[in-house]
């Protein structure tokens, strides 16, 4: 095995692996809106590098891929982006990474119980992607505060005091990218993952058919996006036909 990857192997134990996905989940919440904007943090790539750093890359891109076309009508562009995707995503994959489990990629096929997974966690991602907007609506509160005080700097022309309200900002960015990648992390893997062994099979049939909605989801919420008036005219015939497009699937 090359030397990277006895580096980011899963067998070392969550805690090593577990450090370097909060790194990440610190260099992608900064990525975001406050510093580079590479859209490395968007969902599809965040989801790859977090798999690349749990050692299996084939998850990253299978988790990563739904999430980002759920999240086609939400970019950063001349807009304020809702919710909070990274750590979400982040900590899905490396749960799912360091439980093991192989998560089929979309339209790829794969047994019920996998495919069904990936529905579970996908749900997880969006739900706490939801949430999270109260988590940036009061971080960027925070960082009003500072800034605001930094201000002064204009008037008695210290312009330390306005640096440090920048780094103080950067700091709290981070911050909230590894403290959240850990804890839904720890969530995923101790309570949401295991949960999912105790639904009826009914449920993980429907789970399995979750994912396969994402693509009409995403047609539908550019189209609505981009001023077009039938927008939800738009979204329901393409979750009709993600639904039939599922069904001939999985029959």
């Amino acid at each position: 095995m090359p030397p990277l990857a006895v580096l980011f192997d899963p067998a070392w134990g969550p805690w090593p692996v577990a450090g370097l996905l909060a790194l990440l989940g610190a260099a992608l919440a900064l990525d975001e809106t406050a510093f580079a904007q590479t859209w490395f943090s968007q969902p599809l790539p965040a989801a790859i590098l977090a798999g690349l750093v749990c050692g299996d890359p084939v998850t990253g891109l299978a988790l990563g891929l739904p999430a980002q076309l759920v999240a086609l009508g939400n970019l950063p562009i001349g807009q304020t982006l809702v919710g909070e995707r990274t750590s979400p995503v982040v900590a899905a994959v490396g749960a799912a990474a360091l439980a093991g489990h192989r998560l089929p990629v979309l339209f790829q096929g794969g047994s019920g119980a996998e495919a069904g997974r990936l529905g579970w966690l996908l749900l997880a991602v969006v739900g706490v992607s939801l949430l999270g907007r109260w988590v940036i609506r009061a971080e960027r509160q925070l960082h009003f505060r500072w800034m605001t005080a930094g201000l002064r700097s204009l008037r008695d022309g210290r312009l330390e005091r306005l640096e440090r309200a920048q780094r103080l900002c950067l700091a709290a960015t981070a911050l909230r990218g590894a403290a959240g990648a850990l804890l839904w992390l720890g969530v995923f893997r101790l309570a949401w993952l295991p949960a999912f062994e105790r639904l009826p099979t009914a449920t993980k049939a429907a789970l399995a058919v979750l994912p396969l909605l994402t693509g009409p989801l995403a047609v539908a919420a550019l189209l609505e996006l981009y001023g077009t008036r039938s927008g939800l005219r738009w979204l329901g015939i393409g979750l009709a036909a993600g639904a039939a497009a599922a069904w001939r699937l999985a029959t």
